[in-house]
């Protein structure tokens, strides 16, 4: 079975997003930014239902970093709070969280204030949750430690090495997708990643095309399992078996 572990469905437009979806056997986890976009997946999850058997999608809340600043003062507020901590129960895996120094523009202080918002709740309910580190992996490292029962997956880490061997000492998931075969940073981190800790993911609908691609179909994660599987020297079923039983582990511990 396929699985794109890490995919932003309410981006694109419902025309496009049926047509393909109507043509995809597998699994998606689609990733939430904020309230509005978690909505949004839920109703797309709900139409895959009435309308094709083979594909599941998995709708998952988070805040992004960079929708920090409009959201941490809504935590504060009992009302909200509690119709959030309702979405989370929804969630088999919370996503996509966390810090990110480079691109948001979100104050740091409000980033980490939702960050450890959903932590809190991780850590008390040992989900899993889907984190974002753009340049801010040391401090992301740090915070964690806070949270010994919440269960990290990176989401397409990119930053120091020293790091992301202290990750995966602690058996964080990782997630692999399409800027893996341009970047030989990325292989150098693959080739230390564990079998058992690997997941596939596209980061559709941008991510290709923002790195100069033309692809942004929910097809795209078949070449990506065909591309890590080639790095890695193995058959794509054999590959695709691995992730499998690994998706199952993170799903059933949730």
């Amino acid at each position: 079975m396929i699985i794109d572990f890490h995919t932003h469905l309410d981006f694109y437009k419902p025309d496009e997003l049926e047509s393909q979806l109507a043509e995809f056997s597998g699994t998606i986890v689609a990733a939430s930014v904020d309230e509005k976009s978690f909505l949004n997946n839920l109703e797309i999850s709900k139409y895959c239902k009435t309308t094709t058997r083979a594909c599941h999608i998995i709708p998952t809340f988070g805040i992004h970093p960079n929708r920090a600043d409009e959201n941490a003062p809504l935590l504060d507020d009992q009302a909200t709070s509690q119709s959030f901590e309702k979405y989370l129960d929804q969630s088999p895996v919370i996503g996509e969280i966390g810090m990110d120094f480079c691109w948001s523009k979100s104050s740091p202080a409000n980033q980490e204030k939702v960050f450890r918002w959903f932590l809190e709740y991780c850590n008390k309910t040992r989900k899993a949750c889907v984190i974002h580190t753009k340049d801010a992996e040391e401090k992301i490292c740090d915070i964690l430690t806070d949270y010994p029962s919440a269960r990290p997956i990176i989401h397409w880490y990119d930053g120091p090495e020293s790091i992301y061997r202290e990750f995966i000492r602690r058996g964080y998931p990782q997630t692999f997708g399409v800027e893996t075969i341009r970047s030989q940073h990325l292989q150098n981190l693959l080739g230390h990643t564990p079998l058992e800790l690997l997941l596939a993911e596209t980061d559709n609908p941008d991510s290709e095309p923002w790195l100069g691609g033309t692809r942004n179909d929910i097809g795209l994660i078949e070449r990506v399992y065909e591309e890590l599987a080639g790095l890695l020297n193995m058959q794509q079923l054999e590959l695709e078996k691995i992730i499998e039983d690994n998706f199952n582990r993170i799903i059933q511990k949730s």
